[in-house]
């Protein structure tokens, strides 16, 4: 388990794929990693309050043979690189690598990481000691949201005209930026409220 310094008094868990880059089905070559606009942006301002970015990210290709393991850990070293470069971070890449049936058998098996399970966001509360009420999970599949729901964290959903929603329960948005822009609005409420009932 990572070991946090402090605790953060929020906490962002977000997709990877058609939400903070480019989505390419099965991604498997490091020149198809591009940032969607307003990703650095909005991690950056997430960054300057400190507020931890996880990832959290389904990633059965290794399952199924089409890359390794390896592969993800380096695409996620560039895709903060990259977020670098425009001063921004991801503090925590979390993936679930299995699938049930898989063509690697090491990768068979019937998890608790794989969303819509919830396994990936309760290792990401559990490392930071953050409550699912001081949460965001953003993401553009309906295993996000479930997966966030699942805890009690408050889900974003981007949705598009190829991907609309039908859970009642998540915020629909248009992109990352707009999640965090929201989320962000509504801690600051609650931080207000709270303090002005400190003693």
């Amino acid at each position: 388990m990572q070991e946090v310094a402090s605790k953060p008094f929020a906490l962002v868990l977000t997709d990877r794929d058609g939400t903070l880059i480019r989505d390419v089905p099965y991604l498997s070559r490091l020149e198809d990693i591009e940032l969607l606009p307003g990703v650095a942006g909005a991690i950056r301002q997430l960054n300057a309050l400190h507020i931890p970015v996880v990832v959290v990210t389904n990633q059965s290709g290794v399952a199924r043979g089409y890359f390794t393991e390896s592969f993800v850990q380096e695409s996620h070293a560039l895709l903060n690189d990259l977020l670098r470069r425009e001063g921004a971070h991801i503090d925590r890449f979390l993936y679930c690598p299995h699938l049930s049936g898989a063509v690697k058998s090491r990768y068979d098996m019937d998890c608790s990481c794989r969303k819509p399970r919830s396994g990936m966001l309760k290792t990401a509360l559990d490392e930071y000691g953050v409550l699912p009420g001081r949460t965001m999970m953003v993401g553009d599949s309906l295993r996000d949201v479930e997966a966030a729901e699942n805890l009690g964290i408050m889900s974003y959903f981007i949705s598009s005209d190829s991907r609309p929603l039908s859970s009642p329960a998540a915020h629909v948005v248009s992109s990352f930026s707009e999640a965090v822009e929201h989320f962000l609005v509504f801690q600051n409420v609650a931080i207000t409220k709270r303090s002005s009932y400190a003693p």
